[in-house]
């Protein structure tokens, strides 16, 4: 389980507000990918999931594009790059099911990826638009 803390903040209320929403439907992930829960709500949770990451990353990005932020690509570069490890590891769920070993690599690809992330890489974005006004 993760939570949004004060030090992952960007300090742009719509970001932050995403980020909170993310970190819960990722726990309802990692929460799910390690029980045998039901196929249709681990379904429903994971879509919802991979949903919300396509609408943030989305928004994150048009942000960016309308601030002018230098590093629009390279920072879209890194979203494709979490987009397609959430998508393989749902494939793997998919196939395998619920275990100790996916609950890992959940952990680590997604929750771990996402952390470090919005520290580093959104916190930079969130200084530059607070700068630019």
């Amino acid at each position: 389980m993760i939570n949004f803390t004060e030090d992952l903040e960007t300090k742009v209320p719509h970001i932050d507000e995403q980020h909170r929403e993310l970190f819960s439907r990722i726990n309802a992930a990692v929460e799910l990918g390690s029980t045998a829960a039901e196929k249709a709500e681990t379904d429903k949770t994971f879509k919802l999931l991979g949903d919300y990451i396509d609408r943030h990353f989305s928004d994150e990005e048009a942000l960016q594009r309308k601030s002018g932020y230098p590093k629009c690509d390279w920072h879209r570069e890194q979203h494709q790059l979490y987009v397609r490890a959430f998508q393989e590891l749902k494939a793997e769920y998919d196939q395998n099911g619920p275990s100790l070993e996916f609950t890992l690599r959940l952990n680590k690809s997604i929750i771990d990826w996402i952390v470090k992330h919005i520290r580093y890489v959104d916190k930079e974005l969130g200084k530059y638009i607070r700068d630019k006004g």
